[in-house]
């Protein structure tokens, strides 16, 4: 024997194991069991959560191809650059549609609340979640650049109209609102900035996260726990206030005898845990809850003629009271609690809305320009002034305002931004 098949020898005694190992070497392999089994499991699964949402709309997505090329065309997009949108729209529309997505945002919430977790970071980080110190839900607010609206601001101040910017107050409220110590909120700070390019311009403004402090409004009352809103009532406040201001700086009397802002003259119809916000339907009602809607309606008698036009152009016209005119009735009777029931108002935002206040054709005409803040401020708004236009700009040029502007001759432009 040699040197090698002594080592060898030496070794194979010393590790029995080993010599094992060496002795199956040669022997054949048994069949393994059959690896794509599980991945294969889990795709028809998630193909079966999709089916629902292709299988319907497979025309639609074709539909869609077409109108993204005539699009293309229209707007001087790159065929490569349409796609993208198709691509990024048709994703949303899936997840949006997909069968039990509900149930799986609501499952990670109760694990997320299970753990005591106090950041769930959503797929797109600006919508990720906070639960703050009062167990409120935030979005938090990043550093941002002052309101295309108020850089640009000499585009209305050219027109020679009144103007004055409304700031509500913030969700994340200074002093009563904390965020765990790795989290900064920028709230305060953007405001800060309108503000300073408003007093360049010489533009007052009404801040009413002041006047909130001021008037003592309950901090725990004034915005739903579930949703980056105010509260409808917290709504009707701010437009007492801002009539205050309004007579203030132009002598103008919307509210005289104070009767239109006077919460006793407003039937309240409380819709009690049945309403899950925008930020908790991120995250599902096991997570934070559910919160109370009341819906507010005038005691008093009112006639309006409204006009919302669509996004698609198409132009919505309706007759009679309050009621008839603003509520759509559909967002309180759906019974699910994702139903935005914020949204009753007017139904949703629209590039362009006109309300006609048929009871009091003396009165001033108002251009409101606004975001989703504006609904029931709006609606309330509407009731003390003779026409009411809204404007919202993430659904109209700003390039075209001062026509628009022009073409409505409002007395007085306010504008309000969250």
């Amino acid at each position: 024997m040699d040197k090698t098949n002594a080592d060898k020898q030496k070794l194979l005694e010393k590790y029995p194991a080993l010599q094992a190992w060496l002795g199956q070497r040669g022997q054949k392999r048994r069949p393994q069991p059959r690896r794509w089994f599980l991945p294969a499991a889990f795709l028809l699964v998630i193909f079966a959560m999709c089916v629902n949402t292709y299988g319907i709309n497979i025309v639609e997505f074709y539909n869609e191809i077409g109108k993204v090329a005539d699009g293309a065309e229209e707007k001087d997009l790159t065929w490569y650059e349409a796609s993208e949108a198709l691509v990024e729209h048709w994703t949303d529309k899936t997840v949006e549609e997909m069968a039990f997505k509900d149930l799986l945002v609501e499952l990670h919430g109760l694990e997320m609340r299970l753990l005591d977790r106090h950041f769930v970071r959503d797929a797109d980080y600006s919508y990720s979640i906070v639960k703050d110190n009062h167990d409120w839900l935030q979005f938090i607010t990043f550093e941002a650049q002052p309101r295309e609206i108020v850089r640009r601001i000499e585009i209305l101040q050219d027109l020679d109209i009144p103007i004055l910017y409304v700031q509500p107050p913030t969700k994340h409220i200074e002093g009563y609102t904390e965020f765990p110590v790795t989290l900064n909120d920028h709230s305060d700070e953007n405001v800060a900035a309108n503000f300073a390019l408003l007093d360049e311009a010489g533009v007052p403004y009404l801040d009413l996260r002041q006047a909130a402090e001021e008037d003592g409004l309950d901090k725990e009352r004034m915005f739903y726990r579930t949703d980056h809103h105010w509260r409808v009532e917290t709504a009707l406040w701010a437009v007492g206030r801002t009539v205050q201001e309004i007579e203030e700086l132009f002598g103008w009397q919307l509210d005289p005898d104070g009767d239109f802002c006077d919460p006793a003259n407003w039937r309240k119809t409380d819709y009690g845990q049945n309403f899950l916000g925008s930020q908790g339907r991120r995250v599902g009602p096991y997570y934070a809850g559910l919160d109370d809607f009341t819906l507010l309606t005038p005691l008093f008698d009112t006639k309006f003629q409204t006009e919302l036009k669509q996004h698609t152009g198409e132009l919505k016209v309706f007759y009679g009271d309050f009621v008839t005119t603003i509520i759509d009735k559909t967002l309180l009777t759906e019974p699910s609690v994702y139903t935005n029931r914020y949204g009753a108002y007017w139904g949703a935002d629209y590039p362009t809305l006109l309300a006609d206040n048929l009871n009091n054709s003396r009165g001033k005409t108002v251009l409101l320009i606004k975001d989703s803040y504006g609904l029931p401020y709006g609606a309330f708004l509407a009731t003390m002034v003779d026409k009411l236009y809204m404007v919202d700009l993430r659904y109209y040029n700003i390039e075209n305002l001062s026509d628009y502007v022009e073409s409505v001759k409002p007395d007085l432009i306010l504008i309000m931004y969250c």
